[in-house]
């Protein structure tokens, strides 16, 4: 997500110096056309630049919009999981192995928790509410096992993206450690009162209430043998950023 900011920012000042680069151009070839090529100054001339500027103009303002709303996305996106992943962390206060940004296959897993009473894939969404002066209302989304209610809009696909992942995270690990692995999906909604009406396969929570996730549902706790071998491959998973102050000379950093 952070590169991805990264990026969008990126492009988002490319596009600020390209569009007054291009209509610049655009007048310095009309004035070179005239005083240099000696063509006179005629109102088809006048009337042609004047469109080519226009249009440019439209198009990099268009495209810059797009990005910068682009961007709002992406940042509220990342603020989320800032958020949820600074909760998540008092988790391991309780004993639990908490991993941020677990790569996937096209994906990634925004935090995984890893407790002796089970497993959770924890997918974030971060929502804006609206302003409609009705108090907590405006900050209430009511869950009824399968749609997500927010005040003024309906969801499933997050319900749906948190479940794929989990299932994507159970067949993994149970590969890579030989053994079955039970994971269960979770979809945490910074800044939401969470009210439910319906089971599901889904926990959705506030991050602030995230406590049950270290408790898990696991009748007969995983061994603390298995739990190793979990962690060993989240570890080979996320922990693979070396330091770029470093150089690096046969394999050893100097």
């Amino acid at each position: 997500m952070r590169n991805a900011l990264d990026e969008i920012t990126l492009e988002i000042l490319t596009y600020c110096a390209l569009t007054p680069a291009a209509v610049l151009i655009v007048f310095s070839m009309h004035l070179s056309q005239s005083y240099i090529g000696g063509q006179a100054e005629t109102v088809a001339r006048i009337v042609i630049s004047v469109l080519m500027v226009l249009i440019l103009l439209g198009l990099g303002l268009n495209k810059l919009f797009k990005l910068i709303k682009q961007r709002e996305k992406l940042q509220q996106g990342y603020e989320g999981e800032l958020a949820v992943a600074q909760e998540l962390n008092q988790l391991m206060l309780q004993g639990a192995l908490v991993y941020h940004d677990v790569p996937a296959e096209g994906f990634n897993i925004d935090h995984v928790v890893v407790s002796q009473n089970g497993i959770y894939a924890v997918e974030t969404k971060a929502r804006m509410k609206p302003i409609r002066d009705m108090g907590k209302d405006d900050a209430k989304v009511i869950f009824d096992g399968s749609i997500l209610s927010f005040p003024t809009w309906k969801e499933t696909e997050p319900l749906e993206q948190a479940a794929r992942q989990a299932k994507w995270l159970e067949k993994w690990l149970s590969s890579a450690v030989g053994d079955t692995v039970s994971v269960r999906a979770a979809l945490a909604l910074p800044g939401w009162f969470v009210e439910r009406t319906g089971r599901s396969e889904v926990a959705v929570f506030n991050p602030k209430n995230a406590n049950f996730l270290a408790k898990g549902w696991l009748k007969d706790p995983l061994s603390e043998s298995l739990i190793k071998r979990i962690a060993h491959q989240l570890d080979q998973q996320c922990r693979d950023v070396e330091p770029m102050l470093y150089g690096k000379k046969n394999g050893h950093l100097q």
